[in-house]
């Protein structure tokens, strides 16, 4: 039998990663002065409440090799499909790799570097457990997610790049740094990284033309795959799906509320999304 595997900076609630039949999930840590928390034990509102509270800024840190040797254990004699986020954003892949080296083949342990964070790192573990159900073999799952990669999109809007700054995530969007306080910049994944995708005056707008690209580039679709995902901002991120879902025909849009490891990064106030074209 073959076994999902990812970890927590896809966003995924346990509700939904067992309704996708998710096998496990590797948590990341948060650390605020000398207190340390997995992130998967803290509820997004009880990390804003610390963000709020504690004059720590937060600090992240990816899975162990020893939380993945722990998780990998469980699925001796069977294989397992390891999926997980960019390794250019996170250790979590190398801790993931290092963990199935120390397994010996037992089980088998196949890894996939998404190159994606939070809703679109989401929708590809997605597919991988679609096709798990279908009865794929690992490398038919490795192969079907990398030749997603690059027609999935991950964008979105912060209302700050402060915290993305402080994180050490920021990347391509350094340059934004001290530039004109108004504008705010609709900021992608790419090529695993944090890279600008445009410039737009006031946050609002910002939004308004994320709903436009993505409209752009999925209008034609007849099978839309997307996710939502936001940080503490749960209003506008309802408005943007049913404005997104509503043209693209999406029943009941799946929205991802960031969770420590991501909001540390994003923010208070971030909307963004993912989708495959």
């Amino acid at each position: 039998m073959v076994h999902i595997v990812t970890d927590s900076n896809a966003d995924l609630t346990l509700e939904l990663a067992r309704d996708l039949g998710i096998a496990a999930i590797a948590s990341t840590y948060v650390i605020f002065g000398d207190k340390s928390f997995r992130s998967m034990e803290l509820s997004p509102a009880q990390f804003h409440a610390m963000l709020k509270s504690d004059p720590n800024f937060p600090k992240t840190s990816q899975p162990s090799v020893g939380d993945f040797v722990e998780i990998y254990q469980r699925f001796k004699g069977e294989e397992v499909v390891s999926i997980h986020i960019s390794r250019d954003l996170s250790g979590t892949y190398a801790s993931a790799e290092s963990a199935a080296m120390t397994m010996g083949g037992d089980p088998s342990v196949t890894l996939v570097d998404t190159r994606m964070v939070s809703a679109a790192m989401a929708l590809l573990v997605a597919e991988g457990a679609r096709l798990t159900k279908e009865g794929a073999k690992p490398a038919e799952i490795k192969a079907h997610i990398e030749s997603l990669i690059p027609r999935t999109r991950m964008h979105f809007v912060l209302e700050t790049l402060e915290n993305l700054k402080r994180g050490g995530r920021i990347g391509g969007a350094q340059a934004l740094i001290g530039g004109v306080l108004q504008m705010k910049p609709i900021l992608t994944i790419k090529d695993g990284r944090v890279e600008p995708l445009e410039r737009v005056r006031t946050f609002s707008k910002a939004v308004a033309r994320l709903k436009e690209i993505v409209l752009h580039e999925l209008g034609a679709s007849r099978d839309p795959k997307v996710f939502f995902m936001h940080s503490a901002a749960p209003q506008l991120a309802e408005q943007l799906a049913q404005e997104v879902s509503g043209p693209l025909g999406i029943q009941s849009p799946v929205i991802l509320e960031a969770g420590p490891t991501i909001a540390t990064h994003a923010g208070p106030g971030a909307v963004g999304v993912g989708y495959i074209i």
